[in-house]
């Protein structure tokens, strides 16, 4: 990506094809940080997503119409088959009708998740859910796919990942696991620019597909 200076949001294409926005910062900053830049892919829909790796001959088989997956996420054998961002987005989607969006939910926006009772998620959700029963173990997760976490505003203590998005399951799989195993060593998290997910517009269900 080319980086332009922070507050300054430009629309461009991705190295995914995608079209979206770029929030970022100067590029002079060391590479030894995970940055906060972020690229705005809240109005990209499933079939832009759709066109976009069908010219890269990568379409996926598993999604279609909006992006659900009929996965049943509570079997053992899914849990290993679910890639986690996946599974991630698929937990919040059943929380307010599971009855424990009070443990875990979305932000109002839908850029970001927050854990609101650390305590219940580990003794109701992730056993359940993750087959885990350390947040250590969830966290580290969460790392090793490129989820940053914010650390003020009305967002503090929530995570994100610019194509972790409410509404928008099917760019779940272009999250890839990063970091350490490039390194060699944990990267430190550079938090003098973050997102303000309130100055975007809300992600929203896309309309209906049509030809």
């Amino acid at each position: 990506f080319f980086f332009t200076q922070a507050s300054h949001p430009r629309t461009m294409y991705t190295s995914r094809g995608i079209l979206g926005t770029t929030y970022s910062r100067d590029a002079s900053s060391s590479k030894k940080f995970h940055r906060h830049d972020y690229h705005d892919y809240g109005t990209v829909t499933m079939r832009d997503y759709m066109i976009a790796q069908l010219k890269k001959n990568t379409l996926s088989k598993a999604t279609h119409g909006n992006g659900a997956m009929e996965l049943v996420i509570s079997s053992r054998t899914s849990r290993t088959a679910i890639p986690f961002p996946t599974k991630l987005h698929l937990v919040l989607s059943i929380a307010d009708s599971e009855g424990f969006d009070h443990v875990i939910s979305w932000q109002p926006h839908g850029r970001c998740f927050l854990i609101h009772n650390h305590q219940e998620f580990v003794d109701k959700v992730l056993p359940i859910y993750f087959g885990q029963t350390r947040i250590t173990s969830f966290r580290r997760q969460l790392n090793m796919h490129g989820f940053l976490r914010l650390s003020k505003g009305p967002d503090k203590g929530c995570y994100y990942h610019e194509l972790f998005l409410k509404h928008k399951l099917f760019l779940c799989q272009d999250i890839v696991r990063i970091g350490e195993k490039e390194t060699g060593v944990k990267l430190k998290t550079d938090h003098s620019y973050e997102p303000d997910f309130y100055s975007m517009r809300f992600v929203e269900p896309d309309k209906a597909l049509t030809p």
